[in-house]
């Protein structure tokens, strides 16, 4: 199987999806048995589970939460109004701040797969293309990706994005960090 991180489960995810985006609730489970809240916003967060998954990137967004980063962001969770906040609208803890150049280059991955601005064709060349843009170790990682992995994290966010779309209000999506084998072998590269 191309495109299976090479890393294991970490962390179980609950999602709960509210009756707007700012109701969503995010819950990381570890294997110790502990467990804690997360701040996602999850229609921008969710394509980062699926790239960072998929392309074995285990410091970038989700990594660090199931490591127990952005405490800071977490913590202000229950200070928050009804606006919606990323993890990096919080001071970084030192686990964010030493895993944030890893989470630059999730963020261009997922950038470069999602093609947020249109530039160039949705193509495996078209995402290493994009993704040699946003600097050297983005390059890097541009050439490690073969085609399959690009269209598996492709299909993937496809996937994840029809999934979260379709769940009713109240109702939890239930995944891991990273994506299991089982979960990303369901989909067809179409």
């Amino acid at each position: 199987m191309t495109g299976a991180p090479a890393f294991s489960v970490v962390a179980d995810v609950a999602i709960v999806k509210g009756e707007t985006p700012a109701g969503d609730r995010t819950w990381l489970s570890l294997p110790d048995g502990s467990a804690h809240r997360a701040v996602v916003h999850v229609i921008h967060d969710l394509p980062h589970l699926v790239v960072e998954s998929v392309f074995g990137l285990p410091d970038g967004l989700w990594g660090t939460l199931a490591a127990g980063g952005f405490e800071p962001a977490n913590r202000a969770l229950t200070r928050r109004n009804s606006h919606l906040r990323l993890v990096t609208d919080a001071p970084l803890d030192e686990l964010a701040a030493r895993n944030w150049p890893a989470h630059k280059v999730a963020k261009a991955a997922v950038n470069a797969v999602l093609n947020r601005w249109g530039d160039g064709p949705d193509t495996p060349q078209g995402v290493r293309n994009r993704l040699r843009g946003y600097g050297p170790d983005a390059a890097e990682l541009a050439g490690q990706l073969d085609d399959d992995s690009i269209r598996l994290a492709a299909a993937g966010v496809r996937r994840l994005y029809r999934e979260w779309a379709a769940l009713p209000a109240g109702e939890t999506l239930r995944l891991t960090w990273p994506l299991h084998d089982s979960w990303l072998r369901l989909m067809s590269p179409a």
